[in-house]
């Protein structure tokens, strides 16, 4: 069983200030599914500064209203704005902001201060960028500032396209908090109302930026470096919000198949009936479902079909020819030859043939038919 995956959303203070109705709307959706976390940033370069900081406070007990925590998104710079401006740092000092997510600039000293002047009782660090021994020295003096401090870690979003993380990349920059401790969270996209100015997504992976909003979350998930997934995008249609508690609260890695025509409603029952569990003894070839041959021994036999080469990604059952082995379910990893034996079922949907990298020997899977939406 997989651990609990929390979810958050992102709303921007200048989007509060021009549609409160709305924002409140989101929120109780948001509240409603689970969702219990809310991202801002007082850092964007087309917002206005001290416009949006100074509805920090207003923003901030709304969403403690909702029973949400809110993390804050800001760099050294906008600290120092604040700190020198005595209304912002009283109206900071007695907002509900649970985390400040530190984007850049940070020295441990500064945090100190912070902890000390604005009231701060958590912190977001910027998992995307800091390295493993900055990661260290930032962790130790926290816990030093304070025992009760909470810390977290938080991946970049990325606007512009090309320029989000590789999935390595993304892993090894994880592992750095994961190693000590430290939950991470990472974004999706939303596809409703994409953020502007460039209206192309805010996902963390660069490969998730055309993805729907439940796949990308289902392969963040997998990589097993994530507690947290955040909506990048303000305003996902409650749809989305929906696709996306659901795959959160998956137990087990689900990956879309393509049936090939002509699949019985025996292999059917193979294919979807049941959790897959890939066997320890791990094969180069062909991932094998352990559990497969126990549910097709109690069903009918099943009959061969005209054989075809399986291809990298393929789902084949083995049928009667191949005696005690029939009913046994396999991915094929590397191309085979086409075997009287082996019927060729499906093949995996192509954007989740990424997912395939994260099954290893005794991993649980479920296979879901693609219905082309």
């Amino acid at each position: 069983m997989r651990p609990k995956i929390e979810l958050g959303i992102s709303v921007y203070l200048q989007d509060f200030l021009d549609d409160r109705p709305a924002t409140r709307q989101y929120l109780d959706t948001a509240a409603e599914l689970g969702f219990h976390e809310v991202f801002t940033s007082i850092h964007l370069p087309e917002d206005d500064f001290l416009k949006t900081t100074a509805a920090l406070r207003d923003f901030s007990e709304l969403v403690a209203n909702k029973g949400m925590h809110l993390a804050v998104d800001c760099s050294s710079h906008e600290l120092k704005k604040i700190q020198a401006n005595a209304a912002l740092q009283e109206a900071l000092k007695h907002s509900p902001v649970t985390y400040l997510r530190l984007d850049f600039g940070f020295q441990p000293a500064d945090l100190r201060a912070i902890t000390r002047d604005l009231h701060i009782h958590g912190f977001m660090l910027n998992a995307s960028t800091m390295r493993r021994t900055e990661v260290k020295e930032m962790v130790a003096a926290l816990r030093q500032f304070s025992h009760t401090l909470a810390i977290k870690a938080c991946h970049n979003f990325y606007p512009r396209p090309e320029t989000g993380l590789g999935t390595d990349f993304f892993i090894r920059q994880s592992a750095c908090f994961k190693d000590l401790g430290i939950p991470v969270a990472a974004c999706v996209p939303s596809h409703n109302k994409p953020r502007g100015p460039l209206h192309l997504g805010l996902p963390t992976l660069e490969s998730h930026r055309g993805m729907e909003i439940d796949w990308a979350a289902r392969e963040l998930i997998a990589t097993g470096v994530v507690d947290e997934i955040l909506v990048g995008d303000p305003f996902a249609s409650a749809q989305e919000l929906g696709k996306l508690q659901k795959a959160a609260d998956s137990p087990v890695l689900v990956v879309r198949v393509i049936e090939d025509e002509g699949v019985s409603e025996a292999e059917r029952k193979i294919m979807y009936g049941i959790t897959h569990v890939v066997r320890p003894d791990l094969s180069d070839w062909v991932f094998r479902s352990n559990s497969s041959r126990e549910m097709a021994a109690m069903g009918e036999k099943l009959a061969a079909r005209d054989a075809k080469l399986r291809v990298p990604c393929s789902i084949t059952i083995d049928n009667e020819k191949y005696g005690r082995y029939s009913g046994e379910l396999q991915i094929v990893r590397q191309e085979l030859p086409a075997d009287e034996r082996v019927n060729v079922v499906g093949r995996i949907f192509p954007q989740d043939i990424c997912l395939l990298r994260y099954i290893a020997a005794g991993a649980e899977f479920r296979l879901q038919r693609y219905d082309g939406a």
